[in-house]
């Protein structure tokens, strides 16, 4: 038969489980309450993450018209410099054949005293003169 201690026992064990449910219940309110709070945490985060990658994406897409810019800049300054180039030298050839002959030019009547051959003014040497 259950005697009166024993009753007494159940009951204090009894009280005990109560409030160990009671601190479980407002620890598990609690839990929730923070997994509420987290998960929010994680939505506002994981939106921050996409706009940043779209920022990414942004930037990177600036950067590649960026330098296809720059490239397309360095290909007209390259033929510019071609085109430049190109009329120095149209240039030179208008200027040769703008400028006289040096072997129609009448030469100096004075032939040189050294020797030297000097073909392009019309000496040949030994102190003779030979018109070009």
């Amino acid at each position: 038969m259950a005697t009166l201690e024993n009753v007494r026992l159940l009951e204090a064990k009894v009280a005990k489980a109560v409030e160990v449910v009671k601190q479980l219940a407002g620890a598990n309110a609690a839990l929730v309450e923070e997994n509420g709070h987290l998960k929010k945490k994680i939505e506002a985060l994981q939106n921050q993450i996409n706009e940043l990658e779209f920022s990414i994406l942004g930037y990177k897409e600036d950067q590649q018209n960026i330098e296809s810019g720059i490239l397309s800049a360095l290909d007209r300054l390259n033929q510019v410099e071609d085109s430049l180039e190109g009329n120095g030298a149209d240039s030179e050839r208008r200027v040769d054949s703008v400028q006289p002959d040096v072997h129609h030019e009448q030469p100096d009547q004075n032939p040189p005293n050294n020797g030297e051959m000097l073909h392009d003014q019309g000496y040949q040497g030994n102190n003779v003169y030979y018109p070009s």
